[in-house]
């Protein structure tokens, strides 16, 4: 995905400029450049953009907010693994489990079962 641009990179239309050339004028500009800032007293105050680009960005901010969710479980998911692969790889618990005697439930039947 490309950088978003810098405001200040964007073509622009004061405030009072969109009150003069209406929506019609203000939309020409969007079709031309893309994207406009709209401007308050030489500050940006909204980005208009047509609304086939503004269904893009929205998906592909999802597509990125997916991606990150995604990536946090894989995380969580290998820090647990990691985890429990360096318990087995200590030995402590396999000794632990050594040390405890075993239990038998039910009875011990020698021969064919019936």
């Amino acid at each position: 995905m490309a950088p978003a641009p810098d405001l200040l990179d964007l073509d622009k239309a004061t405030a009072s400029e969109v009150k003069t050339k209406g929506w019609p004028g203000l939309m020409r500009k969007v079709r031309a450049h893309g994207a406009v800032v709209v401007t308050h007293h030489n500050h940006p105050e909204a980005v208009v953009v047509d609304a086939e680009r503004y269904r893009q960005l929205v998906a592909q901010a999802n597509a990125a907010a997916t991606a990150t969710a995604r990536a946090q479980s894989l995380k969580a998911l290998q820090a647990e693994f990691d985890a429990h692969l360096a318990t087995l790889r200590s030995g402590d618990a396999l000794a632990q489990a050594l040390r405890r005697p075993a239990r038998r439930s039910g009875k011990i039947a020698l021969g064919p079962s019936r």
